[in-house]
C-alpha cells in the first residue's frame, strides 16, 4: 500500500502539465539541448520519490569503472546548504550539507567515481570533463531535464506501482515512449506482472529487472553481514520516500521491528530528536537501525551507536553491461 495521501496524489498530477510545458520548446525546436563532449547517460523516473534510482546510479558507475571508463555523476544536490559548484573525487566522508544526502551517499558508495554538484548541468558537464577527465557522464535524476542532451535515457520504475497510481508522479506513463531502457525494481513476481503494462507505452526498449538488496550492516565501526540483524529487536527509523519498504527489508533479514519511526524524505536530523530516539531505543532494549541515505545525515558521534544498512542494485534479469552497451564501445574491461 502507498503511504501517500490520496489528495496529494491527485494534486501532483499538475506536475505532468508543468513538465510538459517545460519540454515543449525543446520538442518543437525553439530551444536546443547542449551536447557534451562525452557520452551522457541519464537515470531518472516518472515518480515523485524513490524508485531505486540512487542504487542504480552507483551500479552503473561501478560498471563503467570495471570497463576502464572514468565516470562522473552530475547532480544538483537536493537539500544541500550552498549553491556553489562542487567537484568531488575520492572523498567518501564529505558532508551532506555541502553536496546533498544522495550525492554524499554516492561519494561513499563509489569513491572512485567523480561527482559534480551543480544546478546547471551543462556547466557541470563541462567541469566534469575539464577537471576530472570524465569519459562518461551519469546524469542523476535527468529524465525531465532538457538543457543537456543525453545518449541514453534510463528510467527506473517501482514494479509494485510502475505508473504511480497510488503515489505522486512527474509525468504521464506516455513519457516512457522516449526511454532508451527501463529498469524495474521489485520482487521477482512484481516485475513479471508489470512488464505487460509497461510495454503498452514502451514497446521496443530493453527492460532490465533488478532488486535492491542489503549487502552490509555497519555498527560501531564494524562491517557485518546483513544477517547479523536476525533475531534482534530493533527500532527502525528512516527519512526516505518509502520508509515502509525499509521496514520490510529489516523484517526480511529476521529482525523484529518493534517500532518504525517515519521522517520526511531528506530529513535533516537535529541532535535533540536523535538523542530522544536513541534514549527511547535504549529504554526498550532495542537496536536503532536506519538506511545508508539517513546515515550520511547523522553526526558521526551519534552514528556510532546506530546500525545502518548498505544496499546495492543487483540484476535479476539482464545485466548492467547490456544496459550500457551503446556507450561502452572502445572501452577495455579491467580484469
Amino acid at each position: 500500500m502507498s503511504g501517500w495521501p490520496a489528495s496529494l496524489v491527485r494534486i501532483s498530477r499538475a506536475l505532468e502539465l508543468v513538465n510538459a510545458l517545460v519540454r515543449l520548446p525543446y520538442r518543437v525546436g525553439l530551444r536546443e539541448s547542449a551536447r557534451a563532449s562525452v557520452p551522457v547517460v541519464s537515470v531518472g523516473n516518472i515518480a515523485v520519490g524513490g524508485s531505486g534510482k540512487t542504487p542504480l546510479v552507483a551500479a552503473l558507475a561501478r560498471t563503467l569503472l570495471e570497463h576502464g571508463a572514468t565516470p562522473v555523476i552530475l547532480t544538483r544536490g537536493y537539500g544541500r546548504r550552498s549553491n556553489d559548484s562542487v567537484v568531488v573525487h575520492d572523498e567518501p566522508g564529505i558532508s551532506w550539507t555541502r553536496i546533498g544526502d544522495e550525492p554524499a551517499l554516492l561519494a561513499r558508495a563509489v569513491p572512485a567515481a567523480g561527482i559534480v554538484v551543480d544546478a546547471d548541468r551543462v556547466r557541470g558537464a563541462r567541469l566534469a570533463v575539464e577537471r576530472l577527465a570524465a569519459t562518461h557522464l551519469l546524469l542523476d535524476d535527468g529524465f525531465q531535464h532538457w538543457r543537456l542532451a543525453r545518449d541514453l535515457d534510463i528510467v527506473t520504475l517501482d514494479a509494485a506501482d510502475p505508473f504511480c497510481r497510488r503515489s505522486p508522479r512527474r509525468e504521464h506513463p506516455r513519457a516512457l515512449a522516449r526511454a532508451s531502457a527501463i529498469v524495474l525494481t521489485g520482487t521477482v513476481r512484481e516485475p513479471e506482472r508489470a512488464i505487460p503494462e509497461v510495454r503498452r507505452y514502451a514497446r521496443d526498449c530493453p527492460i532490465l529487472i533488478t532488486k535492491v538488496v542489503p549487502v552490509a550492516l555497519h555498527l560501531a565501526g564494524e562491517v557485518l553481514r546483513p544477517s547479523a540483524l536476525a533475531g534482534r529487536q530493533v527500532l527502525a527509523f528512516a527519512g526516505i520516500a518509502a520508509p515502509g519498504r525499509f521496514a520490510a527489508t529489516v523484517a526480511a533479514l529476521g529482525a523484529t521491528a518493534v517500532r518504525l519511526a517515519r521522517f520526511p524524505d531528506h530529513h535533516a536530523y537535529g541532535r535533540a530528536e536523535l538523542d530522544r530516539l536513541l534514549a527511547d531505543a535504549a529504554g526498550q532494549g532495542l537496536l536503532p537501525v536506519t538506511t545508508a541515505k539517513d546515515a550520511v545525515r547523522i553526526p558521526a558521534d551519534l552514528l556510532s551507536g546506530i546500525a545502518w544498512l548498505d544496499v546495492e542494485a543487483q540484476p535479476l534479469q539482464g545485466t548492467f553491461d547490456e544496459l550500457l552497451r551503446p556507450v561502452l564501445a572502445g572501452l577495455q574491461s579491467r580484469p
